[in-house]
């Protein structure tokens, strides 16, 4: 039963064009899968009427008949072999000639053929085949049936030519036959044209929002988290065994705020939050939160890593760097300046997702309580550690140890400043930079 349940599927997956659309949006999709049904019909239908047009058509027409099958069977599995490999509108556009020819010959061969009334459905199958990118081709390739369409209408209906294998059955003047057929034909064109168009108009503005608004909500949440609540609605609180915490806090920022305007105040805490941020992505990190001057960021979150702390160090130091800068800028200026401790522990993490309507990622431990303590108990300009986060980073830089320092709730905890990198793992003149052994260590981690 197992055997005929995967057989079925599979048979499922191929119908449905799986294979071949995967990686694709429904609006990417869509051509593509009429491209693959359309040349799944054009192969059938034709090897189905074999038998029929052996049996039942004139003998003279059998030769006929067969080259003019294998001249459509083999662009089709020429396209269908593209489509395989991706080639979509190429594909596409093979399909659609392919068919057009098939057309046009069951239309030379029989003057009373219905092959004509095909060039109408192909007209329209180029726009729903063939990508917006490629308009021109779309609508090149929506004229080219219907001018043969109007062709054969023409040839037969109003001039009574001879077909290769019959005549016309009946004959009509040309502006009788002719202005009908072709105000159909351009109405044919504008209608799908203009449909097709609305549907691509309202198609790109619903992925356009749709972006946005996974871009908000990865703002938000980290991607893993934010997959999760799509998925289920829900997401589980995690435990990370080893993770690390880093609060952040600017001196003397209510002094400073009192004399700034709130246009000032707010582009002055962008610029500072904006810059930490970036920080945040080259260093595999995730920020949590920003509560007023406060930020707080963490390493080995939602992902488990065993580079955490180093991570955390290391952005910490660019942070620091980032303000000292901004620091000799205002000083040079004569203008108040900001100056930032930073504090950071490790240890054990529960990570959640709170509230319905406004989600936050939000974190719990008692690391988190030390790390915001190692903040409050360090010194403006300087990187504050626990001797817990010490002991993960002291291969790489260079502490300095401060001893038991009291910190509030916590009793002692021993503390170091970090001055930067080991002497050993710093590039050559540049001593913020990591060198080729420092990444040698961060990969050993």
């Amino acid at each position: 039963m197992k055997k005929v349940n995967d057989l079925r599927y599979a048979i499922q997956e191929w119908f449905q064009g799986k294979k071949i659309t995967s990686g694709l949006t429904e609006s990417e999709s869509r051509p593509v899968r009429t491209t693959f049904y359309t040349q799944i019909s054009m192969f059938a239908i034709p090897t189905l009427l074999t038998v029929s047009i052996y049996y039942n058509e004139p003998p003279e027409t059998h030769l006929f008949s067969f080259v003019h099958y294998f001249l459509l069977v083999i662009p089709l599995l020429f396209a269908f072999y593209l489509l395989r490999l991706r080639y979509y509108n190429l594909s596409a556009v093979i399909t659609l000639v392919a068919v057009n020819y098939h057309l046009f010959a069951l239309t030379m061969a029989q003057a009373d053929d219905p092959a004509p009334l095909g060039f109408l459905l192909t007209s329209i199958l180029s726009f729903l085949m063939i990508s917006k990118k490629f308009n021109v081709v779309r609508i090149i390739i929506s004229i080219l049936p219907l001018g043969l369409f109007l062709f054969s209408q023409y040839y037969y209906k109003v001039l009574g030519a001879n077909a290769i294998f019959g005549q016309p059955k009946w004959v009509v003047p040309a502006e009788y036959l002719m202005p009908p057929l072709t105000l159909l034909c351009i109405l044919l064109v504008l209608i799908v044209y203009q449909f097709v168009k609305a549907v691509d108009f309202a198609e790109a503005k619903l992925t356009e929002e749709h972006e946005k608004s996974e871009q908000l909500l990865l703002n938000i949440l980290p991607e893993e988290i934010a997959q999760e609540l799509k998925e289920k609605g829900v997401s589980e609180p995690r435990l990370h065994r080893n993770a690390t915490v880093c609060f952040t806090d600017f001196k003397g920022f209510t002094q400073i705020a009192e004399t700034l305007s709130p246009t000032e105040l707010v582009t002055e805490l962008d610029r500072c939050f904006s810059y930490f941020d970036s920080v945040m992505d080259r260093h595999n990190l995730e920020k949590l939160k920003t509560i007023g001057d406060s930020y707080m960021f963490a390493g080995s979150i939602p992902e488990s890593n065993r580079t955490h702390a180093v991570d955390c160090v290391m952005a910490a130091l660019e942070i620091q760097a980032f303000m000292n800068q901004m620091k000799e800028i205002k000083a040079n200026q004569g203008l108040p300046y900001w100056e930032l401790r930073l504090g950071i522990h490790s240890g054990d993490l529960i990570a959640g997702v709170i509230g319905e309507k406004k989600f936050a990622y939000d974190v719990w431990s008692d690391t988190v309580n030390t790390a915001s303590r190692c903040e409050s108990s360090g010194i403006p300009g300087r990187i504050n550690i626990s001797s817990t986060t010490y002991e993960l980073v002291k291969n790489f830089f260079d502490c300095e140890y401060r001893g038991a320092v009291p910190a509030k709730n916590k009793g002692e905890i021993e503390m170091y400043f970090v001055n930067g990198l080991l002497a050993d793992l710093q590039r050559a003149g540049e001593e913020r930079i990591p060198n080729e052994e420092f990444r040698r260590r961060y990969k050993l981690l």
